[in-house]
This record gives structure tokens, sequence and C-alpha cells, in this order.
């Protein structure tokens, strides 16, 4: 089977996702199977933050998935998320007392251009928990609360009602509401739950509208070269890591 392609340049920004390898219908699907893995793979992502000087602006771990969306500044997602699995793995598989991959496939990693697309984004992913069944059918307040309670994602802390986290950066998102201190969380809070029982049209259409990335036309035009280039370059299934594309630079609006 031929693995994804990647690009990865100094200044990528990704919305990376996992999914646990097994079938949802007996069960057997679960990437954190209790709250003790959810708390190890948050010391292994801050570490491997930390370690390979990613931005990490938000997470969202799911039973069988999870969501992270990033800055790779030393364009170095490839050996992020390597260490980050492969650190995981090991530990899920020594404590579960199973063996071989866990993953259903490898790791997706959608390039995004920059800020107009992240606060969307952002929403979408931190919207999550609610949109799981026998959840998405409860009354807006019922899902208000269960969204405000959910641990494992960032969006507690966005709000102000966790500590923010060391190795997450808050303020690029904050920012695109406006607004300073507490009020920048109370609108920021009012955006993603105005979310709340009504499907994001028009993320949705931006998530859907390529495999490779998520932007405007004349960015996903851009990425979709860059793929094709790297395809009819190598034509072997492999990784491929591309820097300082088109004659050394990335997209003016995509730089931050």
């Amino acid at each position: 089977m031929s693995r994804y392609l990647r690009v990865e340049y100094p200044g990528a920004i990704y919305h990376v996702t996992m999914r646990m390898l097994g079938n949802w219908k007996t069960g057997q699907d679960r990437l954190f199977e209790d709250d003790a893995d959810r708390e190890r793979f948050l010391e292994r992502l801050a570490d491997r933050v930390e370690r390979y000087r990613i931005r990490l602006f938000l997470y969202c771990l799911m039973s069988n998935h999870m969501h992270l969306v990033l800055e790779t500044p030393e364009g170095n997602l490839g050996r992020f998320m390597q260490s980050l699995t492969t650190a995981y793995t090991g530990y899920f598989n020594l404590r579960h007392r199973r063996h071989g991959h866990l993953l259903d496939g490898r790791y997706k990693a959608k390039l995004m251009e920059g800020d107009e697309y992240l606060l969307g984004l952002s929403r979408y992913v931190h919207l999550n928990p609610v949109r799981v069944s026998g959840i998405e059918k409860k009354p807006i307040e019922e899902q208000r609360e269960y969204l405000r309670a959910y641990r494992w994602s960032t969006y507690q802390s966005y709000i102000g009602i966790r500590k923010a986290c060391d190795f997450v950066e808050y303020w690029p998102m904050l920012a695109e509401v406006g607004g300073k201190g507490r009020e920048q969380r109370k609108r920021y809070g009012e955006y993603v739950e105005a979310g709340l029982g009504e499907e994001d049209q028009e993320i949705k259409a931006a998530l859907g509208a390529s495999a490779c990335g998520i932007g405007g036309d004349s960015f996903l035009t851009w990425v979709s070269e860059i793929y094709g280039k790297m395809a009819e370059k190598k034509k072997r299934p492999e990784d491929i890591s591309l820097r300082n594309v088109i004659e050394g630079q990335k997209p003016e609006e995509n730089l931050r």
C-alpha cells in the first residue's frame, strides 16, 4: 500500500488526525481505553512538542481518534509524529497486552492556509465531543454543559475554566476573536458554542474540498501542484519532505 506523501517546510500549519485500528461495531477500536491512557498520551504529546519545537494550537482526544492543530517552525512534522506515535503505541501495547500496529493506516495531515481557516477549524475540532451519537440529539443547553465538562480537549482552557496547558499556544486563536484577557476567552466560547446544534457549512466545505489541504482556491492549487511534482519525481511509495518549495518561498498569504 502506498504511503501518504508529506509536504514539509518551516512554518507549515497542519490539521492532523489519527484513528485507531479496529472495528467500531465490536467496540475494538479504542485509541484510549480510559483516562490513564489519555493522561499518558498528553504527557508524551507535551514532551514531543517541546523536543521538536512544535507550536501546538489545540487538541481533542476522542475514544477512537484524535485531532491536533499545529505549526512546525522547523519543518519537521514527520519526525515529531513518528516519535509521538511510536511512544504511545509502545505504551498502549504494553499496558493492554497487545502487539502490532495501533493506528488505522498512517496519521493524516492536511496543510492549512494561515489564520483565516484556523478559527473555523478550531470550532470544528472543539465541537467533536458533542457530534457523537447520543449527544448531538440532546437539547442545546445539555450539549453546552457536556462540551464545557469535557476534559480531553483544549476547550476548557481556552474559555478559562481550566488552567492553561504549558505546551499549547492560545494567543493566535484568541487574537482572532478580539478583546483582551477574560473578554477574549468569553468571545471565543461564544463563537464555538454558536456552532452547537447546526453544521458549520463553510468549514465542512473547506475540509471536503481537498484531501491535501484546507484553504482558498489558489492555495489548494499550489498544494496540488506540489504533490503532483513530488509524486512525479519519486514515483515510489514513501514519505517525502519538500522544503523551500516554489523557488524557496511558500505563498505570501500563508506566512505569519
